[in-house]
């Protein structure tokens, strides 16, 4: 595999937005309708249609800073927003929706989507849930191998910390990030192995190749992996968040522990960790979100999943990429001591149930698409 150089640091992100019926708030399998007028657009390479029709996603350009790269994005969710409202529809954030059943969704009329259903069945669409990809620049293939290491260590907090996931097929799951756990089906999903050179990554993904189940590594599900065709290390745990203010502080974050993985300031310690350790640590993340305890293989030790943060966070102040991603960290960590997303969702979802007078008329402001989660419980019960 060729490894397009990139220059290092550089990111973006892309979006799996949810497309719902404005009228009752479910998923609506309206992706078509809508990319008639996407595709038109000077930015429609800025969209694109997923596996199932109840899904678009939202992919910005390549950017230096924080700032720019949110401005891209919520003129592009604003476009989608738009389009959406004038064929009846809307669009929303979370990792999932709580009236999602794998049995009702439809796949898309792509050759992607027939590929996936003719290898994979009804796994498609059982994983049609919603997540944010970022992407990381690198100027080579071994520093890709050396970054993708060091981010996939990292995956329990990047889950923790973007969880916004609680509902499946209108039940809380007990989990704060449930779609995370749906790639672990897949025979190559889950953590990425890891691998001391870009020969022996070559090596492991050729050995997939030939099963016949995967032609590129598009289609190995694993948290994270390098993206040779753009250049990058691309993480793919992450839940959609409910606002693209903290889908760019995520997008920030991870970039800032990349800048520190590539300057040799973090990394994990050459011991053997105990059997199974990361994959659990995993799991905690997915079920306890930020209130977890997970293991931070960079000392070899469990730990609060808000002490590993603020461990990094401390760390990044020392060595910032840019200012306006500095505030981006910051926000999100004070976020993170406070809230999350998954805790919004189940709030909203109780006060809706309980008939709370004050969430039913509840507006988002015109650039947020959050499960608006208020607006969306409300019309889902209307």
């Amino acid at each position: 595999m060729d490894f397009k150089k990139s220059k290092a640091l550089t990111f973006g992100m892309e979006l799996e937005l949810q497309l719902v019926d404005e009228a009752t708030g479910q998923l609506s399998p309206c992706s078509a309708e809508l990319w008639t007028e996407l595709e038109v657009l000077p930015e429609h390479e800025r969209f694109s249609l997923e596996a199932t029709r109840s899904t678009m996603e939202v992919t910005s350009s390549i950017h230096e800073d924080a700032d720019a790269l949110e401005s891209e994005t919520r003129e592009n969710v604003l476009t989608l927003k738009k389009i959406a409202r004038r064929n009846g529809a809307d669009v929303r954030g979370g990792g999932t929706h709580i009236l999602q059943f794998w049995n009702e969704r439809e796949f898309t009329e792509t050759d992607r989507a027939a590929e996936l259903q003719a290898k994979y069945g009804f796994l498609p669409k059982r994983f049609s849930t919603y997540g944010m990809h970022v992407h990381i620049g690198v100027p080579g293939k071994e520093e890709a191998i050396q970054l993708a290491n060091v981010l996939q260590s990292l995956c329990p907090l990047f889950i923790a910390l973007s969880a916004a996931s609680p509902f499946q097929q209108g039940v809380d799951t007990g989990f704060c990030a449930a779609r995370p756990l749906e790639p672990l089906v897949y025979p190559y999903g889950g953590p990425m192995p890891r691998t001391t050179s870009w020969a022996e990554f070559q090596t492991i993904a050729q050995e997939i190749f030939d099963s016949g189940l995967a032609k590129s590594l598009k289609d190995i599900y694993w948290d994270v992996r390098p993206k040779p065709e753009f250049g990058t290390v691309e993480v793919r745990v992450f839940d959609t968040p409910l606002s693209v203010r903290k889908a760019v502080a995520l997008a920030a974050f991870t970039r800032a522990c990349a800048a520190l993985a590539l300057r040799g300031q973090l990394g994990y310690a050459p011991i053997a960790i105990p059997y199974n350790t990361e994959r659990v640590s995993r799991f905690m993340a997915c079920r306890d979100g930020m209130d977890a305890r997970l293991f931070n293989p960079a000392v070899c030790e469990w730990m609060p999943a808000r002490q590993w943060l603020a461990m990094l966070v401390e760390r990044i102040e020392q060595h910032p990429v840019c200012d306006a991603d500095m505030r981006k960290i910051r926000n999100l960590h004070e976020l993170a001591e406070t809230e999350q997303d998954s805790d919004t969702m189940r709030e909203t979802w109780g006060n809706i149930l309980s008939g709370s007078p004050t969430m039913a008329h509840w507006e988002p402001g015109p650039l947020e698409y959050a499960v608006n989660s208020r607006e969306h419980c409300a019309r889902l019960l209307s």
